[in-house]
């Protein structure tokens, strides 16, 4: 019985059907998804000036995306206002692979429990068994569901966003989950979900789910070391009561590092 599942996302001409490996898999998902997005999300001390252009100015906020509000000399120096006491700024911290759902299709794969002593739900040559193909499907043909990548509490922010070239492996559920039968499968239980990322003037695609369990597309181990690339800092206010519950006060893009 196939006791593992993989997923693929690439075009429907470059997904593997029926029996297929794993570097099979590997090779189609390499080619299908090729860009990922990096967000991360701080929240403001409540005492900060509120200068986005003297953080950036001071080497605090820049295209590496550290946190612009960790104790540094500039804090010392009065340039910046530290956090309180024992608070984290950091309130995200993402990479999003960049999902075209109008161009990929979704393949899921089965394959059998791996011989005693393997690793569970083992996803290379360590797991030699079959692997073959249980569906796939169009990503516009499956249901969509809204999430929430920012706080929730009202304050602000600050968010730093950054888009560079990646590889990724097969989908998978996060480490340390239990595995899913393949057995029964049905794409009906597959949610596509979409959030307001930034300013984006629309919704963005930014992963799956099945059976309300996040499915993971982890990075190739080649693809983790790269330049920085260009990012944007993005201050930004959140207030329940206002009539736009969500609003940018300043935006500055910032360059790589020499």
């Amino acid at each position: 019985m196939a006791d593992f599942l993989h997923f693929v996302l690439a075009p429907a001409s470059d997904l593997p059907q029926g029996p297929t490996s794993w570097a099979d898999l590997a090779d189609a998902q390499a080619r299908g998804l090729e860009r990922a997005m990096a967000l991360r999300i701080f929240a403001c001390p409540t005492d900060w000036p509120g200068n986005l252009e003297t953080l950036v100015e001071a080497g605090l906020a820049h295209s590496g995306g550290a946190d612009p509000f960790g104790v540094s000399p500039q804090v010392q120096a009065g340039l910046q206002a530290p956090s309180a006491p024992g608070q984290r700024s950091l309130r995200c911290d993402a990479l999003v692979p960049v999902l075209d759902a109008a161009s990929l299709c979704l393949g899921i794969y089965g394959q059998p429990e791996p011989p005693v002593g393997g690793p569970p739900g083992a996803q290379a040559d360590a797991n030699p068994g079959p692997i073959h193909c249980l569906a796939c499907l169009p990503l516009a043909e499956i249901e969509n569901e809204t999430c929430w990548f920012y706080p929730t509490e009202n304050g602000r922010y600050l968010s730093w966003q950054s888009q560079r070239p990646r590889s990724f492996l097969p989908g998978r559920f996060p480490d340390g989950e239990l595995s899913t039968p393949a057995e029964g499968f049905e794409p009906a239980d597959l949610r596509l979900l979409w959030s307001l990322l930034a300013d984006d003037s629309a919704m963005t695609c930014v992963g799956l789910t099945y059976r309300g369990r996040r499915i993971e597309w982890p990075i190739q181990p080649k693809a983790l070391e790269s330049q920085e690339a260009a990012s944007v800092w993005t201050w930004f206010e959140l207030d329940d009561l206002s009539p736009e519950p969500w609003q940018r006060l300043d935006r500055i893009e910032t360059s790589p590092r020499s």
